[in-house]
């Protein structure tokens, strides 16, 4: 096949396909933003709602808002109650930057599908991170739901900022290449 003919699949176009036979029934959490999407532009909250394998319970957003409305940088936003799905929606930065034991309470396994450039000053990753540190303390399941990289992947540049320098952004090079 071509390279020309490839489709390239993201976790989320193949989580109803794939999703492990373990984790059937569960209540979900989805930790998304507005380009959390699959290959037909359906978002993630939408794809999860229509999920015949799991029951979506709840949802987070990272920074910027699951629904993008605080494009701005650095700025923190509140949960709110979805009024089209009528699911509470948690912020992961507002008062919190990890999710807190109330919120991990109503969920069995916790879905994340954020897409990010690999880049060290986004906080994507960050999210991700303190996400699986909840889970794990939680005794919760996570799914991550891959996507590749959008500027390639293939890009891998700049230092590892020494331990005296870092706060959220420990050990990781400027640009990782990873998503």
């Amino acid at each position: 096949m071509s390279a020309k003919n490839r489709v390239t699949f993201t976790g989320l176009d193949l989580s109803e396909k794939l999703w492990p036979k373990d984790l059937r029934g569960a209540r979900v959490g989805l930790v998304a933003h507005p380009a959390s999407v699959n290959r037909r532009l359906e978002y993630a909250v939408t794809v999860c709602i229509k999920s015949k394998k799991f029951k979506l319970t709840t949802l987070f957003g990272p920074q910027h808002g699951i629904l993008g409305q605080t494009q701005d940088n650095m700025i923190e936003w509140e949960g709110f109650h979805d009024r089209q799905t009528g699911l509470p929606v948690f912020s992961l930065y507002g008062q919190t930057r990890k999710p807190e034991p109330s919120m991990l309470d109503h969920i069995d396994v916790l879905v994340i599908d954020i897409q990010d450039i690999g880049a060290r000053y986004y906080t994507f990753i960050w999210t991700m991170e303190n996400c699986m540190q909840a889970c794990m303390e939680m005794n919760k399941s996570i799914v991550i739901l891959d996507r590749p990289n959008p500027i390639g992947g293939h890009i891998i540049e700049g230092p590892v900022l020494q331990k005296a320098y870092t706060s959220l952004w420990d050990n990781v090079l400027s640009l990782s290449g990873m998503a």
